[in-house]
């Protein structure tokens, strides 16, 4: 899940209902970017979007982990959530500890390298950045994204272009904080829980996962067979399935 602004949504009343989104981005704000304030956003987008009624939810990599703290921060819609899918979510930190093989290996040691670099010397990153070609994904511009007069998301490889690196970082060491999360909330939903992985992901390896089902004995376990970190995007097929799996619990209520 590549890095994005949290939204700065403590403007009106809390009870106010949403208004139509806009094309421009929100600003970066002054939180300090944790996963319980991204769980707190999306508790805000639930409570004003869809304040009643059977919910069915899915989160892909930090976004499964911010659903994961929302159901121990809000245990008031567990009986709701009627079927959750959870997409290589992590049991406990994403981390850049070697794992076997030399690719991987080599790959693990280069993410370390870069978050530190990353975390003590941002403006320097910052500067390397922008000296890419607009092409590089990791190019940064400080240009407004082009919205092109629609309401077409910008494509999320390109919203690092409009990250800066301290945000980066930031978002990094909200995902690295060690220790295992808590499952009570998760372990409540029972067979109404769904977890998918990708056998061929280097960034959250299916044995991370499958350590996340183990201790989640009533939740469906699915590895789909080659598909690496972006398996929503290259294999949406098995997210779809997985989805219309849930759907019937959520259509009997």
């Amino acid at each position: 899940m590549a890095p994005a602004h949290p939204a700065s949504r403590r403007t009106g009343h809390p009870g106010r209902a949403l208004r139509p989104a806009r094309t421009r981005q929100s600003t970066r704000g002054t939180a300090p970017i944790r996963l319980e304030k991204l769980a707190d956003d999306l508790s805000f987008l639930i409570d004003n979007c869809a304040p009643h009624g059977p919910l069915v939810l899915a989160g892909h990599s930090m976004g499964g982990m911010i659903l994961q703290t929302l159901t121990t921060m809000r245990p008031d819609l567990l009986p709701r959530i009627q079927g959750l899918l959870l997409i290589s979510t992590p049991d406990g930190p994403v981390t850049t500890r070697p794992v076997p093989g030399l690719r991987t290996r080599l790959l693990s040691w280069g993410r370390g390298l870069l978050a530190h670099t990353c975390t003590h010397a941002p403006a320097v990153v910052d500067a390397m950045r922008r000296r890419l070609p607009r092409s590089s994904p990791w190019a940064l511009s400080t240009a407004a994204p082009e919205s092109g007069g629609t309401s077409v998301p910008v494509a999320c490889r390109r919203g690092l272009h409009h990250t800066a690196t301290r945000d980066i970082a930031a978002f990094w060491q909200a995902l690295a904080i060690r220790g295992s999360r808590p499952v009570d909330g998760l372990r409540t939903l029972g067979p109404r829980l769904t977890l998918l992985a990708g056998s061929a992901d280097v960034h959250v390896p299916a044995g991370h996962t499958r350590a996340l089902a183990l201790r989640l004995p009533q939740a469906r376990f699915v590895v789909t067979d080659q598909a690496t970190h972006t398996l929503p995007i290259r294999h949406p097929h098995a997210v779809v399935e997985s989805l219309t799996h849930l759907l019937p619990s959520a259509r009997n209520h």
